[in-house]
């Protein structure tokens, strides 16, 4: 069930004191400050999304947050934190290291130690808040990730910044087993992202590899009718080696080539069917399809769909829908 809370109903004067009593203790417990009480305000929601908490926030103003051995030795094991910037940012301090937190950037909190940060004017943010025992489960200690802007220039941070981008805009839609399957995936791209900074061994289970080929074909798809499209090209963007990508393609049923050229006669087949699209002759449509061979299309279409393209066409006829 979703939460959320705002300070718009409350009296100027009041917003700031309301927000301190309630954030010191609406994550795990902090202390907070801010020099400009007197035109703060905040917005906050949060929901369950299987085993995780998600939910985004917005602070108007600056605020020093700050957790001490104090407040660390008052609670129990509380769940890890996954703070993603939309517009202003985060300055955070933890384990001697520390880094501004920008937009297309996340970072990691463990509040197991002490940490400090300093939210940004005009603040919006992504969070999340993950079982302590499903981090440790992936890159054992957090010591090595905390205080470190993971951004969208390494490939692995990449894949989980987008996808969580992605999932907040639609989370307050999924339940039951949907919920529990994206918090999966979000939980394993995070270990991918995160791992790379660990003494982890690297993530080869079955489920890191069905990530792992998901984003391959979301990347094809995407892409499918870029003429230069290939393995090496998949492999380069998403931080994989060519090898690692035709493997995990193969072993999915069809090897990487083969993949390309389904979707392909996929996205040609929904033009052709298209009214849309029938100003377009089979060989433009080929062209916006990725084909480099008009030849080596028809023959493809035929063997796949049982017709040539251009009886399909023809049978489809211009008014068509």
């Amino acid at each position: 069930m979703r939460s959320t809370f705002d300070l718009d109903d409350l009296p100027l004067s009041e917003r700031y004191g309301y927000w301190r009593d309630v954030s010191e203790s609406l994550h795990v417990p902090v202390s907070v400050s801010c020099e400009k009480t007197e035109t703060f305000t905040a917005k906050w929601d949060g929901r369950p999304l299987g085993r995780l908490f998600v939910g985004s926030a917005f602070l108007s103003e600056a605020q020093r947050v700050s957790r001490t051995s104090y407040h660390i030795g008052r609670s129990a094991v509380d769940p890890v934190g996954i703070w993603m910037p939309l517009t202003g940012g985060i300055h955070l301090r933890q384990d001697g290291k520390e880094a501004l937190i920008g937009p297309g950037q996340l970072a990691i909190v463990d509040p197991a130690r002490p940490y400090e940060e300093l939210t940004l004017r005009n603040c919006n943010f992504l969070w999340m808040l993950v079982p302590r025992e499903d981090v440790v489960a992936r890159i054992g200690s957090t010591q090595k990730v905390t205080g470190l802007a993971h951004s969208v220039d390494q490939p692995h941070a990449r894949l989980a910044i987008e996808f969580v981008r992605s999932l907040s805009t639609v989370w307050d839609e999924l339940s039951g087993p949907r919920s529990d399957q994206v918090a999966a995936h979000a939980l394993s791209l995070l270990g991918l992202a995160f791992n790379a900074y660990t003494d982890a061994p690297a993530l080869t289970n079955d489920a890191d590899s069905s990530e792992l080929l998901l984003w391959i074909r979301l990347f094809i798809d995407e892409r499918v009718a870029d003429r230069s499209l290939s393995a090496e090209t998949v492999a380069t963007a998403l931080g994989l080696s060519t090898q690692e990508v035709s493997r995990l393609t193969a072993q999915a049923g069809l090897g990487f080539q083969d993949y390309v050229q389904a979707r392909r006669l996929a996205r040609c087949f929904c033009m052709l069917s298209d009214a849309r699209f029938a100003v377009y002759s089979v060989h433009d449509i080929s062209n916006m399809g990725g084909w480099s061979h008009i030849d080596c299309f028809r023959k493809a279409f035929e063997a796949t769909y049982g017709i040539s393209p251009d009886d399909y066409m023809l049978r489809k006829g211009p008014t068509d829908s």
